[in-house]
């Protein structure tokens, strides 16, 4: 690490011509001292390179251009040439406001025990732009955070300033979809103290055609196997949200046998929980025909709706 270094943005780059220079340019307006900026071009088709190209003599730039690993690879690629104190990550399609990285630098160098700060962003969705604002808010019990704070609704890599030292040794997993869920449960156990705050100007862009849009059987099975990993490593069942939690994951569980048919994707264990009617469904019926019955009334919703529509 380099202490001249305080802060490492890594941006990977895949097939994100039209948005790419948007991207770099609102990080390189950022005037944060120490701050260096890491692109990596993750074997693009397009003419992302050639965009990328630009940048590569820029003071304080770094530009690599790799094989097409996927994201993770190309976020571990960034990691491995950061020289950092602290890490960030800012996907290719979004941007940055001004002036949105150096209060949270300066609330870090404040407060040297923060071994991650997650700062609020705004959404665009298919109905216009969302902001979300986190408390100003301390957590040294990461049942407080991951419960409490919902943080499993907000897991992204992107809004999140991380002490570097914390990958050494947990990178991110190659070729998982909604792998973000799956690096925070290697990267919450060693993480003493967690920050969140209200401030923030990341603004995440609408994909119509991106993963979480999109996601697959096998991507809802990842995201299910992270959640799963979280359950294994901490014992989250005597905490006052654990009941809200786990109505998320049985969710997330019906999805994921709806889309694969599977019954090997059958994993969530049933826990005796009652406060919604799927938690009431499940205490009946338990976890195997629950699911069979949630897929089979989807299938059926889906016929009726061809119909209609055939009719209109």
């Amino acid at each position: 690490m380099n202490e001249n270094i305080l802060l490492s943005v890594v941006i990977p780059i895949y097939n994100v011509e039209r948005t790419l220079a948007r991207c770099v340019e609102s990080v390189l307006g950022q005037h944060v001292e120490g701050m260096e900026l890491i692109l990596v071009d993750d074997g693009s088709t397009d003419r992302s390179a050639l965009v990328a190209n630009r940048y590569q003599n820029r003071p304080h730039v770094t530009l690599i251009h790799k094989a097409n690993g996927g994201l993770s690879d190309a976020r571990n690629e960034g990691l491995y040439y950061a020289k950092g104190r602290y890490v960030t990550f800012v996907d290719s399609d979004d941007y940055l406001l001004p002036d949105t990285y150096a209060p949270l630098m300066a609330m870090l160098e404040a407060h040297p025990e923060y071994d991650i700060l997650e700062y609020s962003f705004v959404r665009e969705t298919s109905c216009g732009w969302k902001t979300i604002k986190l408390p100003e808010r301390e957590y040294t019990h990461i049942g407080d955070y991951w419960l409490g704070c919902r943080g499993y609704e907000h897991t992204y890599a992107w809004n999140k300033i991380y002490r570097r030292s914390l990958f050494d040794g947990t990178p991110w997993a190659k070729g998982r979809l909604f792998e973000d869920v799956y690096a925070m449960g290697g990267l919450l156990p060693k993480v003493h103290t967690l920050r969140t705050t209200s401030r923030g100007t990341y603004r995440y862009t609408y994909n119509p055609s991106g993963i979480t849009v999109k996601a697959d059987a096998c991507g809802w099975r990842d995201l299910l196997q992270g959640h799963l990993r979280m359950l294994h490593n901490y014992d989250f069942r005597g905490h006052a949200d654990f009941a809200r939690y786990y109505a998320t994951l049985l969710n997330i569980q019906l999805t994921t046998f709806e889309l694969s048919g599977d019954e090997h994707d059958i994993v969530l264990p049933s826990l005796p929980y009652r406060h919604t009617w799927k938690l009431c469904m499940l205490h009946l019926l338990g976890m195997r025909r629950l699911c069979l019955l949630h897929r089979q009334a989807k299938r059926c919703l889906q016929v009726v709706s061809r119909a209609i529509h055939e009719v209109n």
